[in-house]
């Protein structure tokens, strides 16, 4: 009886592993048009993604529950000031406007910072964990999707390999 259970439990883990897996392919969120997507801003006020497309975009959901999303957001701050040909953005993803205010000024990030309080945004693109970085071309092609915390020298590659020529 127990190997019946375990061959069931090996089974269910191999389709969710599968799952996953096929989740986690480097462009996630191909059906998404990105130049559409509306967003209140916590300075007030709304955006698209389309409006912020004169030049390559970094798109960055963090939470304030997300101990890998506030340690990365000095990082994301320091390549925006060292990239002005680059846009980055922060949405609160299933956070408050205040957690998501509170999170942005203990970290001094100065980039242009919004809000997806539902998750709408970040399930429209299919995100799996946080964070989730997406690098965005100029057209609204999602160019790589990145999750998990990353470094200042991670930024840098994934800035030279995916948006810029």
């Amino acid at each position: 009886m127990a190997g019946r259970y375990r061959r069931a439990a090996l089974a269910v883990a191999a389709a969710l592993f599968a799952i996953v897996a096929g989740a986690c392919d480097s462009g996630a969120g191909d059906d998404v048009q990105a130049t559409e997507i509306e967003f209140d801003l916590l300075n007030g006020g709304t955006a698209t993604v389309g409006d912020l497309l004169d030049r390559p975009l970094v798109l960055n959901f963090f939470a304030s529950w997300c101990t890998p999303c506030v340690a990365e957001m000095p990082a994301l701050e320091a390549a925006h000031r060292q990239r002005p040909d680059i846009a980055f953005v922060g949405l609160a993803f299933n956070d408050t406007e205040t957690r998501a205010r509170e999170i942005v000024a203990n970290t001094g990030v100065t980039y242009i910072t919004g809000l997806d309080p539902d998750s709408s945004i970040g399930n429209s693109f299919g995100i799996l964990g946080m964070p989730t970085t997406l690098f965005i071309t100029t057209d609204g092609e999602v160019a790589y999707q990145h999750t998990g915390g990353l470094t200042s020298e991670q930024i840098a590659d994934h800035l030279s390999t995916h948006l810029i020529s």
